[in-house]
């Protein structure tokens, strides 16, 4: 007996995003060329890694996506995220499997391309080739459509880095640059000058005898750690927001990037391979992703309003972002790398430890202790530990580590917030 095709109706087709776009002649159409599918429980439906370029519509049922890192997420048939399509990222970032008896669509995107560039009142960036896809756990709101938009038609509103950071800069690439013009480059901003004077004053880099000027404190730093440290300081300007609603977001990831950065600044000098500030600006960076995703949320109450929907943006694009702001920057690969890797738990890669395993392992101790370690890998399941030659790490032992240095911690968190 041959099997029964039943083909999904327009009413059903209308259910979904971008298909709700659709005439009602172009739906009969659509129909009219797919077909419903079943999977029974435990059925995988989509590998992660997939590249085949086609969309995934959940009709009934209940879905699982398992991601890279670990994470579960549950989409039902009558939930927001199943009104799109689902983990539509090419390479496909999820292995999606049946939770119970579920009927789903697959839709060929150059089918669903054809239809939908006969309507001027949708484009194919919005559809999903593999570099224009909206992911459907991210994409319950249009702000992360604008961003993907934004991010890759090079529209994107990155933030600037401070113009003194980018006036040191440029006089480091200078041969002639002494510490006397940086002086006088660092002094135009009178908070950042004493931010440094403190600094080469405190017990992370104080002589003898204590320094009173920005000529001296460069002297006693050295050209380099004045460049890093100037960046540094200039960077929590960034960490702004002229929404009320998104204050405490962006208090939150502040204190969270000066905790993950102060850590990185003491393994550094734990392990002797790293440059100890070269790692604090490390960590301060490794979420500068998420200053732009706020400032775009501002525009968008129904996404700064809820928590969850955020988080699951920033999750999502934090890395793509924060490398594009860092590029646009003219940072250095280590630093771009950092914030493209900085959640990628079971990293994997050739040769020695590097700074973005640095702030992989940093991170995971900031959340010892914490509610989010339950559901994050444990020290002695990450590849970067044993990259980094810190030792057998365990909770306990790095809490006794972190313990240790707890004052040279309060030291460079103090460095970084006064």
């Amino acid at each position: 007996m041959s099997e029964i095709v039943v083909h999904p109706t327009p009413e059903i087709l209308k259910r979904f995003h971008p298909l709700d776009q659709l005439n009602d002649i172009q739906l009969e159409l659509l129909g009219r060329s797919i077909q419903i599918h079943s999977a029974g429980r435990g059925l995988k439906i989509l590998e992660q890694g997939d590249i085949t370029p086609f969309s995934l519509y959940l009709i009934k049922g209940k879905l699982r996506l398992l991601s890279t890192d670990g994470r579960v997420t549950e989409i039902l048939d009558d939930s927001p995220q199943a009104q799109s399509p689902i983990a539509n990222l090419i390479p496909r970032r999820y292995t999606v499997e049946a939770m119970s008896p579920t009927d789903y669509l697959v839709i060929e995107n150059s089918l669903l391309e054809g239809l939908l560039n006969d309507d001027e009142g949708f484009t194919a960036t919005e559809l999903g080739s593999d570099s224009q896809i909206v992911d459907p756990i991210l994409a319950e709101s249009r702000m992360t459509q604008v961003l993907l938009d934004d991010l890759n038609t090079n529209r994107l509103v990155l933030p600037s880095l401070p113009d003194v950071a980018v006036r040191v800069g440029r006089a480091m690439r200078d041969e002639t640059t002494n510490a006397r013009k940086l002086a006088n480059i660092v002094q135009t901003d009178p908070a950042i000058t004493t931010k440094l004077v403190r600094a080469a004053n405190s017990p992370l880099y104080a002589g003898v005898t204590p320094v009173d000027s920005c000529a001296a404190a460069i002297v006693r730093l050295g050209a380099d750690t004045t460049h890093k440290l100037v960046l540094t300081f200039a960077l929590r300007e960034l960490f702004n927001t002229h929404s009320s609603v998104l204050k405490e977001q962006m208090r939150r990831l502040w204190e969270h990037s000066v905790k993950v950065s102060a850590i990185c600044y003491v393994l550094a000098k734990f392990s002797g391979r790293f440059n100890a500030e070269h790692a604090l600006l490390a960590g301060l960076l490794h979420d500068i992703g998420n200053v732009a995703i706020l400032s775009y949320a501002e525009n968008y109450t129904e996404v700064a309003n809820d928590n969850e929907k955020l988080a699951q943006v920033m999750h999502d694009l934090r890395g793509r972002i924060g490398s594009e702001i860092l590029r646009s920057w003219g940072f250095i690969d280590d630093l771009i790398l950092v914030t493209e890797e900085a959640e990628n738990w079971f990293r994997e890669h050739e040769g020695e430890g590097d700074y973005a395993d640095l702030v992989i392992v940093s991170q995971l101790h900031t959340y010892i202790g914490s509610d989010e370690m339950k559901h994050l890998p444990t020290l002695d399941q990450v590849p970067a530990v044993k990259r980094l030659n810190l030792g057998e790490l365990t909770p306990k032992l790095s809490l006794k580590i972190l313990d240790k240095a707890e004052e040279k911690i309060a030291r460079a968190k103090q460095m970084l917030t006064a």
